[in-house]
């Protein structure tokens, strides 16, 4: 095993600098989709988008360098995301006749994908999704407020 590198397994060494980047890009990019939930005061904000994105990319990086002889990436992957559903599922909230939190439950399921990209290495994934978030939350928020105003005034 290189001197630098932080584990190997199965093949696989990752570098200790290559950990820190992505584990430093997962949390840079939870933090600032976060940043933007905290914002508007949602349920889940900074911290929890952080850490879902950073442990994402943890699990990833493990699973990567192996658990054992048969652990799939796949597995790890299946299972955060199954894990981000339950957390997403908290912050859903039945209010009278609207739903409120499904769009920060989602947001939380994204930052898991993004935070997972970080950790496989996939730099320009996390990237594009990560732009694809902006995308949605700031200017489709105001056409999604236009939307449900002209339809009230129908």
């Amino acid at each position: 095993m290189p001197a630098d590198a932080l584990a190997e397994s199965a093949g696989t060494t990752v570098a200790v600098g290559d950990v820190a980047l992505r584990l430093g890009l997962a949390l840079v990019l939870g933090a600032l989709v976060g940043i933007e939930r905290q914002w508007h005061h949602k349920n889940a904000g900074l911290r929890t988008h952080t850490l879902v994105a950073v442990g994402s990319a943890a699990f990833t990086l493990v699973s990567l360098l192996g658990l054992g002889p048969t652990t799939s990436p796949m597995m790890i992957a299946a299972g955060v995301v199954t894990g981000i559903g339950f957390i997403g599922g908290g912050v859903i909230m039945h209010q009278g006749p609207t739903v409120q939190g499904l769009n920060t439950a989602a947001t939380l399921w994204t930052v898991a994908s993004i935070g997972l990209a970080a950790g496989a290495g996939y730099f320009a994934v996390s990237l594009l999704v990560f732009g694809a978030v902006l995308l949605i939350q700031f200017p489709l928020h105001g056409v999604e407020r236009w939307i449900d105003r002209w339809s009230e005034g129908r």
